[in-house]
């Protein structure tokens, strides 16, 4: 974490009160929030990141 509250997971720049968007990997609904939302408020399956590579 850097001194002014963010950090960095690859190449993508994470700040905590920014909104990132999610989408379900089963059903494909998506989700904006500013933490991990969990389960798909759908299906239940996993949610992603979609700032992050799927590679």
């Amino acid at each position: 974490m850097t001194a002014n509250g963010t950090s960095t997971t690859w190449d993508v720049a994470s700040d905590a009160g920014t909104e990132s968007t999610y989408e379900c990997l089963e059903c494909g609904t998506r989700v904006t929030a500013t933490s991990h939302p969990g389960n798909c408020p759908e299906c239940e399956a996993s949610l992603r990141n979609c700032a992050t590579s799927i590679e």
